[in-house]
């Protein structure tokens, strides 16, 4: 053997080991890749991972340890719950309970408006009543007390 033969040979092992290197990084930039999309909440697809990557489908394909540890990814992805389904279930009803609460003062509030409404015609009428009276102050205040006392006795 020449020192030629010897040269090619190291040659073409440099450029094995270099190839392999390069292929295990690959390899653990898709693994990483694969956490990442995991982490992030997204789906862990195929064309996802070798994205994220930096490396080709093709190359994907060829490692089947890859493939598996991918479809392992997108099983636990899709069996996950959506953690927004819960909180927009829980959001809707808090929504619709708070447009409720707001329907509910706004019925309150017009109640209270007609009640006050109501309490003035009622204070009108007695001042009519005890301006038109020839009762003398005294009987006056006496029959409207009367007249209060039988009021609460009715609406008991």
């Amino acid at each position: 053997m020449g020192v030629s033969t010897i040269a090619k040979q190291t040659r073409a092992e440099q450029c094995r080991k270099n190839a392999q290197a390069k292929s295990e990084q690959k390899r653990q930039a898709t693994f990483a890749a694969i956490r990442e999309l995991q982490q992030g909440k997204y789906p862990v697809t195929r064309s996802a991972v070798a994205k994220r990557a930096g490396v080709s489908v093709v190359f994907l394909r060829s490692h089947p340890d890859l493939l598996q540890a991918i479809r392992e990814a997108e099983q636990q992805h899709r069996l996950a719950p959506p953690e927004g389904a819960g909180d927009r279930a829980k959001d809707q009803v808090i929504a619709a309970l708070r447009r409720r609460l707001d329907e509910q003062k706004q019925v309150l509030a017009a109640k209270d408006a007609e009640l006050r409404q109501k309490q003035r015609e009622i204070d009108r009428l007695y001042g009519k009543l005890a301006a038109g009276s020839q009762l003398a102050d005294q009987e006056l205040c006496q029959r409207l007390a009367l007249a209060l006392q039988r009021l609460a006795l009715t609406e008991t």
